[in-house]
Formats: structure tokens, sequence, C-alpha cells
């Protein structure tokens, strides 16, 4: 689940129905040095205990069909949670036959993978039926509390609490108690302890929390949710980890494909920041997953109710004015601040008419919101790349280090030149040697670059002013950095590593 996804990444319903099978299968069996069955293998007793208990594929099977029957029965109301137990005897009965097999190991095999199968695919289907129950409470609030306060889990729990703070008859205290209850259930220790953390006196705490919960099980909110709840909704499905797990939280079931963000009209905007936001997402650790869940967001949200971006979305113009200032060569080219300008406002101007039909407001009303949208549309791009990149000095790899160089005695391991000779090409951005490729920016030039002339081999002599001329390198994503400076007769000198190596110019 580490996936590197950009930012236009979110989860259809089929991948969220995979990760959240991946997730009740998984339970009990990560971090552990041998796989455990659903029940203590020092109190095997029976032919298929035992086998179960020495075959770690069927301890495995075990564990998962225990999870995942936990699992169902936590989201079932109370005739399907009938229904299941009778399903599962009538299944324990068909595996125990097994004992009589000549290879108990071999027989149980099939029989726990067809139940492991049957169960895993039932659980996106109870969750898609809690989620029907749950989009019905604006209709019907007396008739989903009824049928939510049948389902025993945390699900149940957390959404009869919603019922209780934001229905007909609401009922705070109450309300609190409950959810604070289902939040007890969450076996994810992390994700337990995020939703404690939040202040449920709040609707945006209290929201935030009920998506943990709802996250335990990916389940995904109905848009009717997101319409009632407005801005405190929105609020509580924006990056909350900080790292990978915001990928894999479930997005609201709302449709955009009218979203504002995701039209033809914003295309020229996204294509211009492109190469940019790839090359800061490789130089950012799982951070970087938290930005794609605030944009997927934002996206949705300007589908759903663009109005909602009025009250916190940064100001359009500083931030056009600020980000068409950018200068480094290696990004910026020239002209681009007036592209982004005018990319900007032709999809300002295009949405404009939009919004005001939908909404019945006047023209400067409606480019109100539009400019809202832009800025928010702007903003994640810009917060991810400005982090990561150098914007405003030129982090090219300098003229006189670009061309083909050979070497003889390898240099550091952790360095392009390991080898014990090689040849290696050096362009503007990468350092290749044979098809292997790395990037880097000068992150220093002259006194700014780590250049100890003490390193500099007896039988190597520096070019004049080499001190100056020195360039610190840092690589874009593993390696180390590195310090080169030219020596006469136009070679190179690469230092500060343990083991400095000499790249002679084979021709620029």
């Amino acid at each position: 689940m580490m996936a590197n996804m950009g930012p236009s990444f979110r989860l259809s319903p089929a991948s969220a129905a995979l990760a959240l099978v991946t997730a009740v299968l998984m339970t009990g069996t990560v971090g552990t040095a041998r796989a455990e069955p659903s029940f203590d293998c020092k109190a095997a007793a029976t032919p298929v205990e035992k086998a179960i208990c020495a075959d770690s594929k069927l301890a495995d099977a075990d564990r998962e069909i225990a999870d995942a029957y936990k699992t169902l029965q936590d989201l079932s109301g109370t005739a399907d949670r009938e229904r299941l137990r009778t399903e599962q005897r009538a299944w324990l009965a068909q595996r125990n036959q097994c004992a009589a097999a000549p290879s108990p190991g071999t027989c149980l095999g099939p029989v726990l993978d067809a139940r492991r199968k049957a169960l895993s695919e039932s659980v996106p289907k109870a969750v898609a039926a809690v989620t029907t129950i749950i989009d019905g409470i604006a209709a019907d609030p007396a008739s989903a509390a009824k049928r939510l306060a049948e389902i025993r889990g945390g699900l149940g729990k957390g959404w009869s609490a919603y019922l209780l703070r934001f229905g007909p008859s609401p009922d705070r205290a109450k309300a609190e108690t409950l959810l604070r209850d289902a939040i007890a259930g969450i076996d994810d220790s992390y994700a337990r302890e995020t939703a404690s953390g939040v202040d449920l006196a709040t609707d945006d705490g209290f929201l935030t929390a009920l998506r943990v919960v709802s996250d335990d099980v990916e389940m995904a909110w109905p848009c009717s949710v997101m319409e009632k709840r407005g801005a405190a909704a929105w609020k509580a499905m924006e990056p909350l980890y900080g790292s990978n797990r915001d990928n894999f939280g479930a997005y609201p079931a709302c449709p955009d494909d009218n979203a504002l963000l995701a039209s033809p009209d914003w295309k020229a905007v996204d294509e211009l920041f492109a190469p940019m936001l790839e090359a800061a997402s490789n130089r950012t650790g799982t951070i970087r997953f938290a930005t794609y869940r605030q944009m997927g967001i934002d996206r949705m949200k300007s589908a759903v109710d663009p109005r909602l971006f009025v009250a916190d979305a940064p100001e359009l113009a500083t931030l056009v004015k600020d980000t068409a200032g950018w200068s480094n060569p290696r990004w910026i080219a020239p002209g681009w601040g007036d592209r982004l300008r005018k990319a900007v406002d032709a999809a300002v101007t295009a949405w404009t008419p939009q919004i005001a039909a939908r909404y019945g407001m006047t023209k400067p009303e409606a480019r109100r919101v539009a400019e809202a949208v832009a800025a928010q549309g702007l903003s994640g791009s810009v917060g991810l790349i400005t982090d990561n990149l150098e914007l405003q000095k030129d982090t090219r790899l300098p003229d006189w280090l670009r061309g083909s160089w050979s070497w003889n005695g390898g240099g550091s391991e952790d360095t392009p030149f390991n080898g014990p000779a090689g040849k290696a090409r050096i362009d503007e951005t990468s350092i290749c040697v044979g098809s292997e490729c790395g990037g880097y920016d000068v992150a220093g030039q002259g006194e700014d670059a780590p250049f100890d002339p003490k390193e500099v081999p007896k039988d190597v002599k520096p070019a004049p002013n080499a001190a100056r001329q020195a360039v610190s390198l840092a690589p874009v994503s593993a390696g180390s950095s590195l310090t080169i400076v030219p020596l006469a007769g136009g070679n190179l000198l690469v230092t500060g590593t343990a083991k400095p190596v000499v790249l002679k110019r084979e021709g620029k």
C-alpha cells in the first residue's frame, strides 16, 4: 500500500473494496514471526486444528476467515447476523469432515480458500448496505435509526451517534459517548489515537472522528451527508494522517464529472505545473500523499459546491503574482509567468457564467467564487513545489561540468562512479552511467560548496580559482551529495566522499 500515486489519484469503488478486503485479511498477521490461526495452537486437540497449526498457509486462511467473519458480524443487522451464524456452523461442519481424510491438510486447503473468498467478497457488500441506510437518513431518520441500532459494530455506533447529534431529536452528550465507544473499537492503534485526539464538541471534530471510524472499513460517505453537513463534512475529509494512509482513506461517493478543477478550462494550468509537481513529489516522503488527498478533495468539492471555497481559499491575485515570479531556468522557461496568468484568468472567466447560472448569482459574486476555486486549486501544487524545489536561483549543472567523462579507480559506493572504471554522461540536470541516470541539483557554489583543498590528491592539479567554481550537487532521490571542482587540463575532481575520483573529459 505504498504505491507512488500521483496527485490525480482517487480510489475507485473497486479499488476501495480491494483495499478493505486486504486490510481485513491482514489483521493479526502483520509483524508476526509465524502465521497464527484464530485459536491457540497450544490447545489444539482435533486433527483439523493440528493440521491448521502445522501449515502456515492454512493458519493464515483460518485467521483471515475469523477476521472477515467478525467484520461481517459487526456490519450486519440482526437477521443477517443470524444467517451468518447458520452459514458458519454449516461450514465448520464441512471443514471438520477433513479429519477423516487421508491427509487433513490437503483436504483443508480448498475448503478454507472457498470460505475465505466468500466472506471477503461479502464485506464490501455489507459496507454498501450500511451506506444505503446512511443515505436514507435525510428522508427517514426514524427508520435509519432503527436499522443502525441493530448494527453492533463501530460503524453502527458511529452513525447512530451522527443521528443523535444532527437528527430531529439531538442529544449531544449521548452522541459523544456513543462515538467514543465506536472509536474505542478501532483495532488500529494509530487511527484510534487520531480519532481520540479531536474535539468531539465541534462539528469538524465530531465528523473527523466519524470519518476515522468509517475509514476502518473503507466506507465512502454518501454524497447526501456532504451536502447536508457542508463545510464541516468536507473539512473532515481533508488530509488527516500526513502519510500514505491519506491515499487510502475512502473519498465521499460524490460525482465529480463536473468538477471545475478537473475541467478542460483548468487543464492548461495543470500542464504548466506538471513537470515541477512530478519533481517535487520525487523529492519528498510520504507527506506528499497528504497533498494528493487535499487536491483530490478540492477537485470533488469543486463539483459539489464550489461556494465553499470562498471562506478559506488564499487570495488569488497574490498567489498568481508570487508564482509567476519564479525564475529558476531549470523549471521556468521564458514567458512562463505570462502563460500562467492567462491560463488562470481563462479558467476563472469560463467558470463565472456557469456558477452564476447554477446558483442564481450576479456576475461579480460568481467571479469571486471562481477565483476562490482557482486559488485553492493552485495552492496544493504550489505548496508541494515550493517546499521541495528551489525556484529563484539556477540549480542546473554548470556548463563546464556537462559532457562525456571516463574514470579509473572507483569512488565511494553511494556515488555514480563506484565501478573500478567507467564512462559517464552529464547534462544540465543528470549524471548517467550506462543506462542508469540520477537527477542532481546545484545546492551550493563557490563558498557555499563544501570543498576542502586537502582532499585533492598530490598528483592532481586544480584549475585556477577552482574553489570559486566548486559546486555542491544534491541528488534528487537516493545517493550522497557530491562536490565537484575543475582541474587543470579540463578534467574534474569529485570530492565530498570517502574516495575522490578524477573524471577525464572525452568530449562535450
